[in-house]
């Protein structure tokens, strides 16, 4: 690695582990490039040509209108509704709120593509139901941040988005290949709730008075954000519309059952949403603008062939590969945001595991997998902060309590990491692959 290579990434590297906000450091670093390597200072306009040009993507259009669509619904009183439905699949099973904070999720997943929009809309209700009912509060926090981790694999998600737009893969056959793993996350955690249930004597918690009326109201209640999600995966697979047209019709959508069906969304709340929505897009596209220039950074620097070079010279198998770069995204997920690691590493390791016979869906998949149980590593983990944050309780409890969840997630990774059908089963069997 040449040496102005190696200065970029130590200083990256040091301005993140001292503290520094991402969008900074990342910034700063590939700034710095300019004047590290020599007759670089005279072509800084470069630096402002892919700042930009990394914003100005078709597809990254989608990100705010999904983070708007996922806020109406939650501000028309979705989340409840999800709720109530989840109970009445699962409540009457023993553990039963544990069993409905995963399956809304599941639900939830739907609507938002994002898993801190999962914590934020769903954890304040979850966590008082559970606490109500007698569950320690610190597994009600764990399982929460845990549960909501799914939302960025099942589709529509928005680092699937992401990957698909640094690489050039199918978005809607990614969205096919997360939507198994995902509720194989879900799966793996109602499993271990069902081995505590009994062991620690959780009860169930059914609707009181449940007659067939109320349980089609239920169903009918909810009936908005079950359609929803059918609505945009439904269009992207069929061709009707793309990934960003799918989202701008999510927002038609959440406008319509706000304004019509429910007639709850003021145009003051909508004001307040659209003010929300607008910040965190903004620090989503900053953090996207300044990555493309560090992506760039790297393709001059010819680093995708060197770590080409090297995997060769050591006759790495396809599985040690991601086995390493398991270990590789789940150690950055303990300091490195979701995003993030998105942005630097799915150009420079997708066409290398590429050439090595391995499909770029597939990775997708594993890659938004590992980087989404990162959020649930200390100590960066920004949906553990949010869960202590909602639910009150300290980041070292919720961190002790998530660790049985953890243990799962990573199995499951592991099943969707060798067993590469998991995974491109759904979009082969549906012409994608």
């Amino acid at each position: 690695m040449d040496q102005p290579l190696l200065v970029i990434v130590g200083l990256l590297l040091a301005l993140m582990l001292l503290g520094s906000p991402v969008i900074f450091a990342i910034g700063f670093a590939g700034l710095a490039y300019f004047f590290v390597k020599p007759g670089m200072t005279n072509m800084l306009d470069i630096y402002a040509h892919k700042f930009f040009t990394g914003m100005d993507v078709f597809i990254w259009l989608s990100i705010p209108l999904f983070i708007i669509a996922g806020e109406i619904m939650s501000a028309i009183g979705m989340t409840e509704r999800l709720v109530n439905l989840s109970r009445l699949l699962v409540g009457r099973l023993r553990g039963g709120l544990a069993y409905v904070n995963v399956v809304g999720s599941m639900m939830f997943a739907g609507v938002s593509g994002s898993a801190l929009a999962d914590i934020s809309a769903l954890g304040p209700v979850e966590i008082e139901m559970m606490e109500k009912d007698g569950y320690d509060k610190d597994f009600s926090a764990a399982l929460t941040v845990s549960s909501a981790i799914q939302g960025p694999i099942i589709p529509p998600s928005i680092p699937l988005i992401m990957f698909s737009a640094l690489t050039n893969t199918s978005v809607a056959a990614l969205f096919l290949a997360g939507a198994v793993p995902g509720i194989m996350l879900g799966l793996g955690q109602m499993a271990l709730i069902f081995v505590m249930a009994r062991r620690f004597g959780f009860k169930a918690n059914p609707i009181a008075n449940l007659t067939l009326a109320v349980a089609l109201n239920i169903v009918g209640n909810a009936f908005f954000a079950i359609f929803m999600p059918m609505i945009i995966i439904g269009g992207i697979i069929s061709g009707i519309f793309t990934a960003t047209e799918a989202a701008a019709v999510a927002v038609a959508y959440a406008l319509l059952v706000g304004f019509l069906a429910y007639r709850n969304l003021s145009l003051k709340a909508l004001w307040a949403i659209l003010d929300r929505s607008a910040r965190t897009s903004a620090s989503v596209y900053l953090i996207v603008g300044f990555a493309t220039i560090i992506s760039w950074v790297l393709a001059n620097e010819r680093l995708p062939n060197q770590l080409g070079d090297l995997v060769a010279a050591y006759n790495l198998q396809p599985w040690m590969l991601l086995l390493a770069l398991n270990i590789f995204f789940l150690i950055n997920g303990l300091w490195i945001g979701d995003s993030v690691q998105l942005l630097l590493f799915a150009p420079l390791f997708t066409p290398i595991l590429a050439q090595m016979g391995v499909d770029p869906v597939h990775f997708g998949v594993i890659m938004v997998m590992n980087v989404m149980i990162g959020l649930m590593t200390p100590p960066y983990g920004l949906a553990l902060y949010l869960g202590s944050s909602i639910s009150g309780v300290s980041l070292g409890r919720i961190v002790r309590a998530s660790l049985p969840f953890l243990c799962s997630n990573l199995v499951v990774l592991l099943l969707v990491t060798y067993v590469p059908a998991i995974s491109l089963t759904l979009p082969r069997l549906l012409g994608f692959l």
